[in-house]
């Protein structure tokens, strides 16, 4: 069989098993997810998924969400002219109507090919943009491609083969995980930090003095409704509005994915003050929700402990390689022992006149966000 285009808009019609293969190592692609979000989001989720078939099954996909010209707000707008997007948008500035590729929660790339030699990989994947770039041009459409990261060359590669604009946006972190225990964990810190590793002892012995233990959870429904309210607490607190997700979500969740879905509790003299939920595919953790009460707070490193020392401290022994933790609070993080990359948006605008002007803002926000994040 040739390979075609299959463009799919209802999660439930992706073939499961295949799905989960090709997204192994994505926590966020993870069809679990895709599922509970998609029945508890607030408002309806416009995702499509571009896929390239051919006689093996999926070759490679590509999930996005449809961004209309009457759209009150867009992911790409805000990203390219932060808290000028509405002014950007009355001078006729704005990418909509756009094919926004990235995952429904967070701003990670949402491109996966199947495991092949690099050559047949770019292969692939320059097909199905073939096939995206076609299908856009007739729905007149721009394209963009959201997180796109430093050591995913090959996307960044073909990309930028096919014309695409590019800029940077906020990095993410990660924790690469190449120790066994706490003491691993702590040497590792020590490797380029000697503060970093005297707090991290510090902070933990302060925790434990201040009565706060923290364990893994067997997952129930019971429990991710608890995160959730907790965690619907400190979102709110955050960015004074409910998360996208209505509170069937995270309970939905657990249930699909059972022992995948990693949950952690702070205890304070036995009393629940914070937890952590986190997706698992394969030896990735993306460390997605984080709770906590938000009255009378005492300075315990608490957050510290639960959201960094301990996931470090038991990763190998729950089958953990890397963490995933996100584009926020990046010094912290790095502090912590994180690895910072950068992330990429790539975008392509419908019409040619736009594209020679929107090349001219892309080299401008480039140096500004370099200069930005130095």
């Amino acid at each position: 069989m040739p390979e075609r285009l299959r463009i799919e808009s209802d999660i439930e019609q992706l073939p499961a098993a295949e799905w989960q293969r090709l997204a192994s190592g994505h926590p966020a692609l993870r069809l679990e997810l895709l599922k509970a979000l998609a029945a508890t989001a607030r408002t309806v989720l416009p995702l499509r998924i571009f896929m390239l078939e051919d006689e093996s099954g999926i070759a490679a996909a590509a999930l996005c969400e449809t961004v209309a010209s009457n759209e009150t707000n867009s992911a790409l707008d805000a990203l390219l002219f932060g808290r000028a997007a509405a002014a950007a948008t009355r001078l006729g500035a704005s990418s909509r109507p756009t094919l926004l590729f990235r995952t429904p929660v967070g701003t990670e790339s949402a491109v996966v090919v199947r495991p092949a030699d690099s050559a047949e990989q770019r292969r692939i994947l320059s097909r199905l943009l073939d096939a995206i770039e076609l299908h856009a041009a007739q729905q007149r459409l721009g394209i963009a491609f959201i997180g796109v990261l430093e050591d995913d060359s090959l996307l960044g590669n073909v990309l930028a083969a096919h014309h695409f604009l590019a800029t940077d946006i906020h990095p993410h972190a990660r924790l690469l995980i190449e120790w066994t225990d706490f003491d691993g964990y702590v040497e590792h810190l020590r490797g380029f930090s000697q503060n970093s590793a005297r707090n991290a002892r510090r902070e933990r012995i302060r925790n434990h003095r201040s009565g706060v233990s923290i364990r893994h959870l067997p997952c129930t429904a019971a429990d991710a409704e608890a995160l959730y309210r907790l965690a619907r607490d400190h979102y709110r607190h955050k960015n004074g509005v409910d998360p996208q997700f209505e509170p069937e979500f995270l309970p939905r969740l657990a249930t699909l994915l059972g022992d995948e879905f990693l949950l952690f509790e702070a205890l304070r003299e036995g009393r629940r003050v914070g937890m952590l939920g986190a997706v698992r595919s394969g030896s990735v953790g993306w460390m997605a929700w984080y709770g906590t009460e938000l009255i009378d707070r005492p300075n315990d490193f608490t957050y510290a402990n639960l959201v960094f020392y301990h996931p470090a401290e038991v990763a190998t022994r729950l089958g953990l390689k890397t963490l995933l933790y996100g584009t926020h609070a990046l010094d912290a993080k790095r502090r912590r022992g994180c690895q910072i990359q950068r992330s990429r948006l790539f975008y392509r605008p419908h019409r040619p006149l736009t594209r020679f002007v929107a090349g001219a803002y892309f080299f401008l926000h480039r140096a500004w966000f370099r200069r930005k994040i130095r």
